[in-house]
């Protein structure tokens, strides 16, 4: 019988490029491949009468979002689509309009769709 063989672990020394470099490239992949943060704000008429109604994350193919609450999470198609199902639901209660605010990295911008 073959004995087993103790492998060490692997280390940067056989990489063209050294540790920091290859962190580097670990925590770019990861920066740009991250969902996008935002907000959903629910606006009752003036300015005044707004509130944060739930936050979630924009995926390339999707977006999560929880109510603020943390009675409700919905998945849907797009941080639109779930502006739009917030919306619709929330009429009842007094909402002229949802808009989404998109937070973090890139832009804060405030967009009714």
């Amino acid at each position: 019988m073959n004995e087993p063989v103790e492998r060490k672990a692997s280390t940067t020394a056989g990489l063209p490029w050294s540790a920091e470099r290859c962190t580097g490239l670990m925590r770019e992949l990861a920066e740009a491949e991250a969902p996008r943060l935002f907000a959903l704000v629910e606006e009752y008429g003036e300015v005044e009468g707004t509130r944060v109604a739930g936050y979630g994350l924009a995926y390339a193919d999707r977006a999560d979002v929880n109510s603020v609450e943390g009675d409700f999470s919905l998945h849907s198609e797009s941080a639109e689509s779930a502006r739009t199902l917030f919306e619709i639901s929330s009429r009842s209660a007094g909402v002229r309009q949802v808009h989404v605010v998109w937070l973090g990295r890139t832009t804060t911008a405030a967009h009714r769709g």
